[in-house]
């Protein structure tokens, strides 16, 4: 067996433990956290600011060796002036996100910029919206 086929062993069996689940999901926020500070200039200091933290205390979050908590990752979200969203999905399945502006509802907006004609076959897609109503989404 060589390194290749020992690693992707190793990896199938980490897959299996919460550990991998968890790591995944702080290194994900972490990066998503990243971004939108890039995005919005805002540097260490000014988050910990907008926090009531430390410097120090940002620094370790981005790290990513730390349990974020949900009272941590939303005080960051809305210091960042953003949502955190939750989500599940069934193992095995692919999320898609599309966040559209009420000045671009999703009923008009195209994924990743591509028109719908550059699509082969349109799928619906079941989106539920913010009053619960659940309507197919065409991608």
């Amino acid at each position: 067996m060589n390194a290749t086929d020992r690693f992707n062993t190793f990896l199938e069996r980490a897959k299996e433990t919460d550990t991998y689940w968890t790591e995944k999901a702080i290194i994900e926020y972490t990066e998503e956290m990243v971004a939108q500070m890039e995005q919005q200039e805002v540097s260490r200091t000014e988050l910990a600011r907008r926090l009531g933290k430390n410097p120090a205390f940002v620094t370790k979050l981005l790290r990513g060796n730390n349990n974020f908590t949900f009272d941590t990752v939303v005080r960051i979200a809305r210091a960042l002036e953003m949502e955190f969203v939750p989500h599940m999905k069934p193992v095995g399945w692919q999320t898609r996100w599309l966040d559209c502006s009420p000045a671009n509802p999703v009923e008009k907006a195209e994924p990743l910029g591509i028109k719908k004609k550059a699509y082969a076959k349109e799928v619906p897609v079941p989106v539920t919206g913010e009053d619960n109503e659940t309507f197919a989404l065409t991608a």
